[in-house]
């Protein structure tokens, strides 16, 4: 189990049968942390009971921990070394979360093979806050096409750029991807994947304008893995230098207006599963990418 099913697994629903066990209070967690750390047995089976049991704990104390997480300081610790224990047997290739992107790319296809589009659009291509954006309707007055697929990092964006860019000949190409980094790589591979896709694009259309849209925090980043929060904002640090270089590149900061003035998050515009935005967070961040669209239609 690579480390975004490790994310999938402690951001999704609690299960019919782990609703059946009681939640480890804060002593107990901390102890079975304690205790897993002390068993030199890494396999298969204690790593899913890690699993499960992080799970259940830190999806009850996720909105908390967000707002306290001075708290929770030594079950983080704890929990993180024991993510660093079983690292080693995760790596299990995700077929079928390969063969899931590759479907909803094949849909893509079909549906673009099925109908005629405007000219030079602008393009809305990445992982899960592209795919859940309405952007038709946050932006109808322009001619906008959204190509997100949930969980599709750089590499697969590039892998599938004939089909989902540079068939449309966009005139915009907005770009939004964290899957990279929630997998456990670092600022540095991040940012040459996206500059590698930005090489690419103004090969094929030197006049189009490139869109980078800054990497979010979420409630969930501290759970997915250590240091997630900030290789995201170095990442997003490198981003915003990579487009002071470059022609047709423009950074968009839509991470600092999902945070509060003291600098803690706004847990209100997110779904259940503390990661995903819901219509309050796409409302903050309409109207940024609305005057950056503009801005450039001028």
């Amino acid at each position: 189990m690579n480390r975004l099913l490790m994310l999938l697994f402690l951001c999704a629903t609690i299960s019919s049968s782990a609703q059946e066990e009681s939640t480890f209070n804060d002593k107990q967690f901390i102890e079975y942390l304690t205790n897993s750390l002390k068993n030199d047995e890494v396999n298969t089976e204690n790593k899913n009971t890690f699993l499960k049991v992080s799970r259940n704990y830190w999806n009850d104390r996720k909105l908390d921990y967000n707002v306290h997480p001075e708290n929770y300081k030594k079950a983080m610790s704890l929990f993180h070394k024991n993510q660093e224990k079983f690292k080693e047997i995760e790596r299990v290739p995700n077929t079928k979360r390969n063969h899931r992107i590759e479907d909803a790319v094949k849909n893509f296809q079909n549906f673009d093979d099925r109908n005629t589009f405007s000219k030079n659009p602008i393009l809305f291509v990445g992982s899960s806050s592209i795919a859940g954006w309405k952007t038709s309707i946050s932006f109808p007055e322009f001619y906008v096409m959204n190509r997100g697929i949930g969980g599709m990092d750089m590499h697969e964006i590039i892998y599938y750029y004939d089909i989902l860019i540079k068939k449309h000949a966009p005139s915009i190409v907005a770009i939004y991807c964290d899957i990279d980094i929630e997998q456990g790589k670092s600022p540095q591979e991040s940012v040459a994947a996206f500059k590698e896709l930005t090489r690419i694009i103004k090969a094929d259309f030197p006049n189009t304008v490139i869109l980078l849209l800054s990497m979010k925090p979420v409630m969930i980043d501290d759970f997915i893995g250590r240091d997630i929060r900030t290789n995201k904002m170095i990442t997003n640090d490198q981003l915003l230098k990579f487009s002071t270089e470059e022609n047709n590149v423009e950074f968009i900061d839509l991470a600092s207006p999902m945070l509060n003035t003291e600098g803690t998050l706004k847990t209100e515009i997110f779904i259940e599963d503390g990661m995903h935005l819901n219509q309050l967070g796409y409302d903050i961040w309409n109207p940024i990418v609305r005057t950056a669209l503009q801005k450039i239609h001028k």
